[in-house]
């Protein structure tokens, strides 16, 4: 992202899949290879290096993507936000702040967690950003996608009544993106909605939000393997920034209108 006469040119990269169709450039990117995102960050120059990619048990996109993108990024004097996920915690106590300890019991949040670290070598001005379960439209899905694509195929959907997060619409997660990126901080920071919710009620505001069956829903429990409440305090943000993030009940346009 640069900043431009007359507005910001934005470029998007991916690589299995072109970038959705949208106000920015497509550049293919493979995040594994030090050589090409370093090729593509100079030749670009970029303002702010924002790093999204992840995939499920794949070190080379969740952890080395990271580390080479910062580096690039430190190199041209870019400034950083690494996305990272409320799963780095081990959600014994829930409602964690910025000061609580990371302790990681799924393999996501592991990943998560060993980027954050490589980014802090690699780039001290950084910004780390866990953000909390997201909610809405995402490029050309609706999230959270494990329950949206259940609802929306009208298959049941068997929703953990036992697991707590702290959900947040998409677009507050990028309006606080922007705003650290305009702000020129650095640190440490917690996005999650205000609410603390099970996976069974946010399930039951999906179906309400987005016209969904809640005649699908199922109660589960989670397997023992994942952790029980990853609920974040935000307030640190929230203060930094001057405004807090929408509750469910504002994140559907029709449910808001009732």
């Amino acid at each position: 992202m640069s900043l431009a006469p007359g507005g910001v040119d934005v470029v998007g990269t991916a690589h299995d899949h072109p970038v959705p169709p949208g106000p920015w450039r497509d550049v293919r990117l493979d995040v594994t290879s030090s050589l090409k995102v370093n090729e593509a960050i100079t030749r670009e120059r970029p303002n702010a290096v924002i790093y999204t990619s992840y995939k499920l048990g794949h070190t080379g996109i969740t952890v080395d993507g990271a580390l080479h993108a910062a580096r690039a990024a430190s190199k041209v004097g870019a400034r950083f936000v690494l996305m990272s996920t409320d799963m780095v915690f081990g959600g014994e106590t829930g409602n964690y702040d910025e000061s609580a300890r990371a302790a990681p019991v799924l393999p996501y949040g592991a990943h998560k967690l060993e980027a954050e670290g490589q980014v802090w070598i690699e780039h001290e001005e950084a910004v780390i950003l866990r953000a909390a379960l997201m909610v809405g439209e995402s490029g050309r899905h609706q999230r959270p996608a494990f329950e949206c694509g259940l609802l929306a195929r009208g298959e049941p959907a068997p929703l953990f009544v036992d697991e707590w997060r702290s959900p947040i619409h998409v677009d507050d997660v990028a309006r606080a993106v922007w705003d650290l990126v305009s702000l020129d901080v650095k640190g440490l920071f917690h996005l999650g909605g205000p609410q603390r919710l099970t996976r069974m009620e946010l399930g039951r505001a999906l179906c309400a939000g987005y016209g969904f069956d809640a005649a699908l829903l199922r109660d589960a429990k989670r397997p023992a393997d994942r952790p029980r409440d990853v609920s974040l305090d935000s307030r640190r943000l929230a203060g930094l920034l001057g405004w807090s993030p929408r509750a469910i009940g504002d994140m559907f346009p029709a449910v808001a209108a009732a």
